[in-house]
Order: C-alpha cells, then sequence, then structure tokens
C-alpha cells in the first residue's frame, strides 16, 4: 500500500510543478481515491475519528457544489472540473488525515516529503537552466529572462505559487522539527530555493503573503525560537524587496509594466496587472450580487462561457483572478459562505493545536500557510486545477494532528 501511494503522491505533484502532465494528475487521484476507498472498506467507522465540524463542513459544501457541477452548455466538462477541482482534492485530504491517525509522524517520513522536494527541486533548476541558456543564446541577460510561462518544464508562473509557498513553509518546518536529522540541510535547502523561486520569478503575492504569514507567526507565537524565525524572515524579506526596488533590475522583477502612479489616481484599468485586478473585482463582484446564490456551473470555462458580456467589460481576462469570486460565480454565495467557514475552522483547529503545543513547529507553519494561502487567492484563481492542491494537503494534516491529538488527551 505504501509503494502504492508513493506513485500517486509522486504524480500529484508531477503534475503540480510540471507542464504538459494531465495525464499523472488522473492517475495520482485516481490512486489516492481507490486507496481512500480501500481504507473505509476495511475501517468503515476510521472517519468518525476524525473531528466532527470538519465532517458536517465538507459534506456541506460537496452538496452545495452538486448542482453546479452539471451545468449547460457542457455538462460534462463542468462535472469534470467538479472532480479536478473539489471531489479529488477533498478525497486526498481525508486520506492524509486517516493516514495521520494510523502514522502520526507521517509526515516526516520520505515517504511523504521526497516526491514534493524532487518535483520542486527538478523543476526550478530546469527552469534557472533554462532562463541562463536563454540568455548565453541570446547574448543578452534581461532580469525578467525567468518570468516566462514556455522558457522549462515549470507548469507556469501563475499556476505554481501557491505550491512554492507550501513547499517553503512544509521545509522550514522539518527543518526546525527534526535536531537530529542527516537531511537537516536537505529541508533548509529546499525551503530556501522555493523562496528564491519566487523572488526570481516575481511572485509579488507569493512573497506579500510571506511576509505577512510570517509576521503574523512571529506575533502570536509563544515560542521563543519561532517568534525570532517569524519576525527575522518577515523583515528580512520585507529588507531584500525594499532593497530590490531600489535598483533597474529589482524594479523590472517586482514592477514590471504596472504603472504605479495610475493606481494612485484611481485609474485601474490602465495601471496593469493590480489596477487591472481591482478593476475586474468590482465588475465580477456586481454581477454576482445581482443573483447571489445562482451560479455559472463550476470550472472557468464554464464560467467564461457563461458570463461572456461580463468578461468583455472585465477587460476580457474571463476570470476576476480572485479564488472567492470565482467559488461565488461559479456556485453561489452559499458555496462561498460554507468554502470561508471551512478555513476559519482550519485555522482555529491548527491555532489551538499550536496554542497547546508551542514548541511544534510544524502547527505554527501551517497555520502560517494557511494565513499564505488567503492571501495569495485574492489575487490569483487558486480554485482550478493544482493550485488548489496544496490548501487541501494542509487542511488534510491539520485534520489529522488534530485527531491524533484529541484521542492522545
Amino acid at each position: 500500500m505504501n509503494k502504492l501511494f508513493f506513485i500517486s503522491w509522486l504524480a500529484i505533484w508531477i503534475t503540480i510543478f510540471f507542464a504538459h502532465s494531465k495525464a499523472f494528475l488522473w492517475i495520482g487521484f485516481s490512486l489516492v481515491t481507490l486507496l481512500f476507498l480501500i481504507n473505509l472498506v476495511r475501517a468503515p467507522k476510521a472517519l468518525l475519528n476524525l473531528p466532527k465540524g470538519i465532517l458536517i463542513l465538507n459534506t456541506i459544501f460537496l452538496f452545495f457544489l452538486l448542482p453546479f457541477a452539471f451545468m449547460p452548455p457542457n455538462i460534462i466538462r463542468t462535472f469534470e472540473d467538479f472532480l479536478k477541482n473539489y471531489l479529488f482534492h477533498i478525497t486526498l485530504a481525508l486520506f492524509l488525515a486517516l493516514k495521520l491517525k494510523e502514522e502520526p509522524e507521517f509526515y516526516k517520513s520520505p515517504l511523504f516529503y521526497l516526491p514534493p522536494a524532487l518535483t520542486c527541486l527538478v523543476v526550478s533548476l530546469h527552469h534557472l537552466y533554462s532562463g541562463i541558456k536563454l540568455c548565453l543564446t541570446n547574448n543578452q541577460c534581461p532580469s525578467t529572462v525567468f518570468i516566462a510561462n514556455d522558457i522549462s518544464l515549470l507548469k507556469g508562473i501563475v499556476n505554481t505559487p501557491s505550491a512554492f509557498v507550501f513547499i517553503f513553509f512544509l521545509f522550514l518546518s522539518l527543518y526546525f522539527d527534526e535536531n537530529k536529522n542527516k537531511f537537516k540541510c536537505f529541508f533548509l535547502f529546499t525551503s530556501l530555493l522555493a523562496l528564491f523561486m519566487q523572488i526570481l520569478l516575481g511572485r509579488r503575492a507569493s512573497l506579500l503573503s510571506i511576509i505577512l504569514s510570517t509576521l503574523i507567526l512571529g506575533v502570536l507565537s509563544k515560542h521563543r525560537v519561532i517568534k525570532i524565525i517569524g519576525l527575522s524572515i518577515g523583515l528580512g524579506l520585507s529588507l531584500i524587496i525594499g532593497i530590490l526596488l531600489t535598483i533597474p533590475e529589482g524594479r523590472n522583477i517586482l514592477i514590471r509594466s504596472d504603472k504605479i502612479h495610475l493606481l494612485f489616481q484611481g485609474r485601474y484599468a490602465e495601471a496593469g496587472s493590480l489596477g487591472e485586478r481591482i478593476y475586474m473585482w468590482q465588475i465580477y463582484f456586481k454581477k454576482a450580487s445581482k443573483n447571489p446564490f445562482s451560479g455559472t456551473g463550476i470550472g472557468w470555462k464554464t464560467q467564461k462561457l457563461s458570463l461572456p458580456q461580463t468578461n468583455e467589460l472585465a477587460l476580457r481576462h474571463g476570470n476576476p483572478h480572485n479564488l472567492f469570486l470565482n467559488i461565488w460565480l461559479q456556485a453561489g454565495l452559499h458555496t462561498l459562505i460554507t468554502f470561508l467557514l471551512l478555513c476559519f475552522y482550519n485555522i482555529f483547529k491548527i491555532y489551538k493545536l499550536w496554542h497547546f503545543n508551542p514548541k511544534k513547529s510544524i502547527h505554527g507553519f501551517l497555520l502560517g500557510y494557511l494565513f499564505a494561502f488567503l492571501i495569495i487567492s485574492f489575487f490569483f484563481g487558486t480554485d482550478e486545477g493544482t493550485g488548489f492542491t496544496p490548501f487541501w494537503i494542509t487542511s488534510g494534516l491539520i485534520w489529522g494532528l488534530n485527531e491524533k491529538n484529541s484521542l492522545s488527551s
């Protein structure tokens, strides 16, 4: 069973980081679903040991989503997006929670951490190699050479921020949790590489999320080491970004074509990436507010086809680049509220665990990732495909750790 899980887990991480890997998505999630069903057959009451609130919220969430999984004009497409975006992910989260019930230290095992580490390392190094090769071929090397979707095997600079931030927090927690582990340096290197890639790729939402979430951890933590680390990362990364903004190459990476002066003038549609987002959010919010409990059906493609006039007004982007607006537009306000309750429930549960055991770094860094994910999701539609996967992995770890702590108490 462990070998089968490793294959499925590796396939999932390949599809998270690598382009042209749709087949791996179906292989990985199908195998995890099979393993989950086998576990339920063997121990039908195992799910009942998980937090009851989680089971209730997930059931309500899926119940609200289900009517929007069979929407015209293409019912097959909306059902496929329902599977990929929600059902497979919730199944993965529940499977990981049950896995932690059986093996409380499972998240520290190579079976768990090697697939995300190796896929992140391989795709990052290949992207770096491809960018350097492009510089040598063209005899010029602009600082934005790495900010491209088609120069390497990387799935996309807008599809992977939540995964890189997850890698940063997970391996930082493993570094501090494993005092005697011979792989400590490997954990730290993997974490810092994920952070470095977000700087190099100019992922402003990711960097903002790491700064704010680590500062929050530093303020909230009762443990001196985690408090120092959290504040140091947040303030140190702020300093690095400040230095980059003082040099032309750094501004090209972080500002690019954005026009800050137009942003302050309220001319959002002309101000570049951030301004366009603010402009679109207003339009899509008004559209969602007209029929708050209706939806276009699940998936970006269905949403785009169902809102042609709104998309035209919203600069033809096709979606609002915002997780919360996407869920509202696709499945109604009641579904969005349920999802938000699930997020806050996760935050409450992991904060309670962290408060109970402040020295356990995994608790603090999982909380940090939840904050970071919510911040990223204001600027990206992380609900589509593998952009959503790290959130549900984190949720599964929280549910499993919470269940284990309850039983031991």
